[in-house]
């Protein structure tokens, strides 16, 4: 079964990025939503001549940190503004090797988070059809109920 496309949005943002050490670097940022997983976002980050990452952060999350601090321990999302540059949003994402920090335009975020609420309204997500499609599977009475040793 092919994706319905209305069913996905993907946007390409310009951004930097910056580093444990404070080494700031341009890169390209993916975004991309589908209501198949209604409740996250990915951001694929790439930087000429070093390869790309990947996240998967809550669209919650994303559309909290538009408007001041988000998230806690090793995801957060902010907004800053620096000194003769557009709003932007700063997502610091940690783990065992470091700590990275994704700036990308206020702007663009927000369209970008807009249009996902239009294609699957905030509050409805667990009413998705692979929300349903779990559901039944875990509820499906035809299957025997798992042993118990």
């Amino acid at each position: 079964m092919s994706p319905d496309c209305d069913s996905q949005l993907e946007g390409i943002a310009r951004g930097f990025v910056t580093l444990c050490g404070g080494e700031r670097e341009r890169c390209d940022i993916m975004l991309r939503y589908s209501t198949d997983d209604p409740l996250v976002v990915g951001l694929i980050v790439s930087r000429p001549g070093r390869g790309s990452a990947c996240w998967v952060i809550s669209r919650d999350l994303l559309s909290a940190g538009l408007t001041g601090t988000a998230g806690m321990g090793d995801v957060t999302v902010e907004p800053v503004a620096e000194q003769s540059k557009p709003l932007g949003v700063l997502l610091r994402v940690r783990d065992e090797r470091g700590e990275a920090g994704i700036h990308i335009d206020h702007q663009a975020l927000l369209l970008y988070l807009e249009r996902s609420h239009t294609m699957m309204p905030f509050g409805s997500e667990a009413q998705s059809r692979q929300a349903d499609a779990e559901l039944d599977e875990l509820l499906d009475e035809g299957q025997d109920p798992p042993a118990v040793r």
